[in-house]
């Protein structure tokens, strides 16, 4: 991948210098500075935002009631292996974050269920479901992507709801299917 970003930076100077032109390089790296910062900042208030109500939610008990009745009775029915509460609450967490679109605020949450599932060096059939759920991409409402898609001018950003449920419902569906029929056996 650094040879790729090499070469691309490459064909980029020597092309911006065989144009006769080299300060539209010079602009496209400070607006490209700029763009990525405007991104950041619009990112920053909504995950600071999810991120304090998951901690408000762990340290009130909420998300242990929310575990054992919801996500508990779908996990059994998921998972080849019966979870510990830990497991069950960092999994819960993590998907319930991918769920609203939220997918860096789901990566502390990701990494704790990983720990959680972890055994040894060895691929658990837990791990390959947490891993199959979580790159199936199921999302009830991409926020970051409405964010994003508002932030760049769009004037509707919220039209790509309801085909982004539909595609994920079915990808999630289909990979779950798929993690039944070729996975590690009971």
């Amino acid at each position: 991948m650094s040879l790729l970003w090499a070469m691309m930076m490459i064909v980029g100077v020597v092309s911006s210098i065989l144009e006769g032109r080299p300060e539209r390089l010079l602009i496209a790296i400070v607006d490209g500075g700029n763009d990525s910062i405007q991104y950041l900042l619009s990112l920053i208030g909504i995950m600071a935002f999810w991120s304090g109500i998951y901690g408000v939610i762990e340290k009130t008990g909420v998300l242990s009631f929310l575990t054992k009745k919801i996500a508990r009775p779908i996990f059994r029915r998921i998972f080849r292996k019966p979870l510990s509460s830990a497991q069950e609450e960092a999994i819960f967490a993590s998907i319930a974050a991918n769920l609203l679109g939220l997918g860096n605020a789901a990566t502390v949450w990701g990494l704790k269920a990983m720990i959680e599932l972890k055994k040894g060096e060895r691929l658990t059939p837990n791990i390959a479901t947490f891993l199959i759920l979580l790159s199936s991409g199921l999302t009830v409402f991409p926020s970051t992507i409405i964010n994003l898609r508002s932030a760049m001018g769009s004037e509707n950003a919220a039209v790509i709801w309801i085909p982004a449920l539909i595609v994920s419902i079915f990808g999630t569906v289909f990979a779950l299917l798929l993690d039944r029929m070729w996975g590690e056996k009971r």
